[in-house]
């Protein structure tokens, strides 16, 4: 008797204690409910019946045709997210000049299955985007460039030149001026209290050695290295001043660290280093795909596209694919069987291009 006694204190307690939580985190919400009761505020008005409050929409599809917001602007642009380039189309309050959303080019090959032609009118490709062809005309952005739109206004934006005052890695900086930022880099000195930093004028040597040992490294002004992150428009006029003028063979852009490693070695497969050759998938005719170290959809260049080819290549029946990865890739699922690295593996699937195959490829198997 005094176990059961305990045990309903026990449940009676938990009961007691659930109570006690839920009515806490719900204490707001009751006391605006009988505030709204009793004062008559219970309910606000929205800015639309049906939408509330939603952003209003770039315009409204209409039997004569496409009824644009005069209060929006529309913008076909490209997306710099990243290297893939995709095309955006950006909407913009003509009041304010505040970018409201950020979405797919439908112009773009690389933001549509199957891109419009320039030829057809905006009004036209954006009435197309809606109704019941929206999902099937749908021009997309990734997550991505989607968060462009968060980026203009961040304030963790670099808008001035920051100069280190501590520690490296003590996260410590200064807001300097353009002037003081080219004094510096050009003059250098003890500019951390480290000891002495060669700007600029000590550096650009076109007679010194970098090292007599090694005469293939060139003259001192190889010191400086410049690179490059920005649009390829920039490059020409960048290495004007860094080969040209400056003298520094040792310039560089997105190209050496982000697909390098990709074209080089498709590169040597191929034998042409020179313009390193490489492929992509034919999604419309593949019955087989192999992936070494890549995801598709998750990684690669173009990524979404490649995503939205990969989608509807798994629509096909006779469609199959294998990603080789330490882990699993976000794009696999319940029909196909994951493949961990392991001794030989690598090996295993290349030969089953040769008449092997030691993988079980078959329909239902992956």
């Amino acid at each position: 008797m005094a176990k059961s006694t305990r045990r309903q204190w026990l449940k009676g307690g938990l009961a007691l204690g659930g109570l006690a939580v839920f009515g806490a985190s719900y204490s707001e919400m009751v006391q605006k409910v009988f505030t709204g009761l009793r004062d008559g505020s219970s309910g606000k008005l929205t800015l639309d019946r049906i939408s509330a409050n939603a952003l209003p929409p770039e315009g409204r599809q209409h039997p004569e045709g496409w009824q644009a917001n005069p209060q929006q602007a529309v913008s076909m642009t490209q997306c710099f997210g990243c290297w893939t380039l995709c095309g955006l189309r950006v909407r913009v309050d003509r009041d304010s000049n505040q970018i409201l959303r950020v979405a797919g080019n439908p112009y773009h090959p690389l933001s549509h299955d199957h891109h419009f032609p320039y030829r057809l009118p905006v009004s036209d490709a954006l009435n197309r985007l809606g109704g019941d062809a929206g999902l099937e005309q749908r021009s997309t952005a990734c997550a991505r460039g989607a968060t462009l739109l968060e980026g203009l206004t961040s304030p963790y934006r670099v808008l001035e030149p920051m100069k280190r005052v501590g520690p490296r890695g003590g996260g410590q900086w200064q807001r300097i001026s353009f002037e003081q930022l080219i004094k510096e880099v050009v003059e250098g000195g003890d500019l951390f209290g480290e000891g002495p930093v060669e700007g600029l004028r000590a550096i650009r040597d076109l007679q010194t050695p970098l090292d007599p040992a090694q005469p293939t490294l060139g003259p001192k002004a190889n010191q400086l290295l410049v690179t490059n992150a920005g649009d390829e428009g920039r490059d020409t006029f960048i290495k004007r001043f860094a080969q040209n003028a400056f003298g520094t063979r040792n310039f560089g852009h997105h190209g050496a660290y982000c697909g390098l490693a990709y074209r080089a070695g498709s590169g040597a497969l191929m034998g042409d280093l020179d313009k390193n050759a490489h492929v992509k998938p034919d999604w419309d005719h593949l019955r087989f795909a192999l992936f070494l170290g890549t995801s598709p959809a998750q990684s690669g260049n173009p990524f979404k596209r490649q995503g939205r080819q990969l989608a509807n290549a798994r629509l096909r029946d006779e469609f199959r694919y294998v990603v080789v990865a330490p882990g699993i890739a976000v794009n696999h699922h319940a029909g196909q069987r994951s493949q961990p690295l392991g001794a030989g593996i690598a090996g295993d699937g290349l030969r089953a291009g040769d008449g092997h195959d030691p993988l079980d490829y078959r329909p239902g198997a992956l």
